[in-house]
């Protein structure tokens, strides 16, 4: 147990080795499926093109206005990153790389 809570204590993004970025969440759930089967911390970060000021322009802007105009408009662009330790960076690439062939 208090070897859980240390390894979550410094499963912080500067701590960690970035192992895929990527807008398509299938392939995100294919590694994370990865990690969770071979048990293998990890965090995800979401990535927005948009900053947060741009994100409520947007959505007082749809409000006010016919959103029919808005059908076919393309979703805001998200990103996910996925991160391990450094010391699993490695084992982890190669597990990935595995699944795919």
């Amino acid at each position: 147990m208090l070897k859980n809570k240390l390894i979550e204590i410094f499963m912080l993004i500067p701590f960690l080795k970035k192992v895929l970025t990527d807008s398509n969440a299938e392939e995100v759930r294919r590694v994370e499926n990865i990690l969770i089967e071979h048990k293998i911390p990890y965090r995800i970060k979401t990535y927005q093109a948009r900053g947060s000021i741009g994100m409520a322009l947007d959505t007082s802007s749809y409000a006010r206005s016919n959103l029919a105009m808005y059908k076919g408009a393309n979703s805001p662009s998200i990103s996910y990153g996925i991160y391990v330790r450094k010391k699993d960076y490695q084992r982890v690439m190669d597990l990935i790389s595995q699944a795919v062939n």
